[in-house]
């Protein structure tokens, strides 16, 4: 038979990095947004779509760029390349106009409900 004895000891440590572990997957309730939190989020939704068209936009030309670059320089194909050189740039080129385009767009989607939420906060209501 073995002399194994159970031991604990407290660590307030360890039991404050538990609990802050474990409040991670408690749900907790859901408290109503407030109306500055809502027009945050309003705002973010307004703007995202404008910054995720000129990204995409921006990586496709970049890489049609990099790609006639590479028919350019390895393969020997000097039309086909200058061509996927010039379409790749024009598009990149174009990122930075198609972000603010549908970023216009969005706003003016959310624009009324900004609006009066705005004048809602600054009127204190």
């Amino acid at each position: 038979m073995s002399d194994e004895k159970f031991t604990y000891s407290y660590s307030p440590a360890k039991n404050s990095e538990v609990d802050r572990i474990a409040s991670k997957y408690i749900s907790a309730p859901k408290k109503p947004d407030s109306d500055l939190e809502q027009l945050r989020r309003l705002d973010r939704k307004a703007e995202l779509p404008g910054a995720f068209a000129g990204i995409a936009v921006g990586l496709t030309g970049i890489l049609i760029l990099t790609g006639g670059v590479i028919l350019l320089l390895s393969f020997s194909h000097f039309a086909a390349g200058a061509a996927a050189g010039i379409i790749g740039f024009a598009l990149a080129a174009s990122a930075t106009p198609v972000s603010k385009a549908v970023t216009k767009q969005s706003r003016a989607k959310y624009r009324d409900e900004i609006l009066a939420l705005s004048e809602k906060i600054k009127n204190g209501k």
